[in-house]
């Protein structure tokens, strides 16, 4: 036992690994968050520098307000708990 807890134990080698699945959101979602963020600063871009954006930006917010259904569905994907879950202990280890 004593053996035991002097053994060190192994680094995580930092490593990540993205099963299909995960590769397959980042695929689809990856794009439309590039676009969403895109067209987020070039509405605040454009309304700083134009008066007339300004009057006729409900076009503009209502596209961003679309946009923003999937890039929100697609990020609560990928910030999921379930990635890097690491194996649990046995029994055996968490009664000791």
């Amino acid at each position: 036992m004593a053996d035991e807890e002097k053994k060190p134990r192994k680094k995580d080698s930092g490593k990540v690994t993205l099963s299909g699945r995960e590769m397959i959101v980042l695929i689809i979602f990856g794009p439309c968050v590039f676009v969403w963020l895109f067209l987020a600063s070039r509405i605040v871009i454009s309304a700083t520098t134009s008066s007339s954006t300004l009057e006729n930006i409900e076009g503009l917010l209502t596209a961003l307000a679309v946009l923003t259904i999937p890039v929100s569905a697609g990020l609560g994907k990928l910030f999921e708990g379930g990635w890097g879950d690491k194996e649990k202990p046995d029994k055996e280890e968490e009664d000791e």
